[in-house]
């Protein structure tokens, strides 16, 4: 193909939903322009499918184009603009943190590549705010809280600058952190800017409500906690890229004694399993269903038919006592890839901590699904 062809093939990609078709297409792009030995093609085309992996279930791909793009960065950096520098940096964050949402990436191998992101921003004179942050999360998920607690409030005492994470997610992935180690006052502080409007993105504040549903709850808070995940909800239920916070919904449910709610939303959203965010997310998915279907059994629900759909497999009808023990069996499977590659048992005790909860209260009065419609 003439280059004119590739160049009007990668800006037609750029519009192709995130998907296998769009992946496919860019992957046909690189080998006509490594081919050519166009680097120039091939860096862009590579860098729109880092950024198209980051959106698929197998975002742990992404490591081979980012390995050419970061090796061609130290050949001829003056191949790469100043924004092209910047996109590289933040892909290099991205496929440190494949590290949190997979097994199939080397403990290892995410920590070098952590701290060859460290060496080059130090080289550069950028804030070290981004390391701090992956270093927290890292820890955490490796069960050191201690250590994940220290470089937490490093973290948030680090100037931001332009590798850092969204202003307004931030606060969300803080409250999160802090919620998992029972800190549910702090976690309801963190994202106040956010629920409050001075801090946002696109993603926001549904993200940050979601965060702050389960501490709202153990805060006895429940207004809050209920127009958090009704609010919340309306948005995640349909969003692909929101199968991260699913869990959480479940959860909630479980706690907050709405069983039925709860598996009303696993029964909508289990086809989603199949194709999942990434394994992190499908791990939690599973154990928070697996608690709903356990607690609904305990309640006289565990004959309830829910319809899982067809997908490599023909669909099935499942009653909820069927259907809470192969979710457990996935979220045991999952946790225990995850500890395996860890050298933990983090994940499975984890998983087996949500799988304890009671319900902490009765159910309570939840807003309309739907908003009001203005006068």
């Amino acid at each position: 193909m003439r280059r004119e062809e590739l160049l009007e093939a990668l800006a037609e990609a750029r519009d192709i939903p995130d998907g296998d078709g769009k992946v496919a297409e860019l992957e046909r792009i690189i080998a006509h322009a490594d081919a050519a030995a166009d680097a120039r093609l091939g860096l862009d085309a590579r860098l729109e499918l880092i950024a198209a992996y980051n959106s698929t279930a197998e975002r742990w791909r992404m490591l081979s184009p980012f390995g050419w793009c970061l090796t061609m960065f130290d050949r001829d950096p003056s191949l790469f603009s100043a924004s092209d520098a910047e996109q590289l940096r933040r892909c290099h964050r991205w496929v440190v943190a494949t590290l949190l949402s997979t097994p199939r990436v080397g403990l290892a191998q995410a920590r070098a590549a952590l701290d060859d992101l460290e060496r080059r921003l130090r080289v550069d004179g950028h804030s070290l705010q981004a390391v701090y942050a992956l270093r927290c999360r890292i820890a955490d998920h490796l069960g050191d809280e201690a250590a994940a607690r220290e470089w937490l409030e490093r973290w948030r005492s680090a100037a931001r600058d332009e590798n850092s994470d969204c202003a307004g997610c931030e606060p969300a992935r803080q409250a999160a952190l802090l919620a998992s180690w029972g800190e549910w006052t702090e976690a309801v502080r963190v994202v106040e800017p956010v629920l409050q409007g001075v801090l946002g993105c696109v993603d926001q504040p549904e993200r940050a409500l979601a965060a702050v549903m389960v501490p709202y709850l153990r805060l006895g808070r429940l207004d809050d906690a209920a127009q958090a995940h009704v609010r919340a909800y309306r948005r995640h239920r349909r969003e692909r890229n929101a199968f991260p916070f699913l869990a959480e919904h479940l959860r909630f449910c479980a706690l907050g004694g709405w069983l039925d709610r709860g598996l009303d939303i696993l029964a909508e959203q289990l086809g989603r399993l199949d194709h999942p965010y990434d394994e992190a997310s499908a791990m939690e998915f599973a154990a928070a269903g697996a608690l709903v279907c356990r607690l609904a059994a305990e309640a006289g629900h565990g004959e309830r038919i829910i319809r899982r759909p067809a997908d490599d497999r023909p669909a099935a009808d499942l009653t909820v006592a069927e259907l809470g023990a192969d979710l457990l069996a996935t979220a045991e499977d999952l946790a225990g890839r995850f500890d395996a590659r860890n050298g933990t048992n983090h994940q499975s005790g984890r998983m087996a901590a949500w799988l304890a909860e009671r319900p902490l209260c009765d159910p309570f009065p939840l807003p309309p699904d739907q908003p009001a419609e203005a006068a």
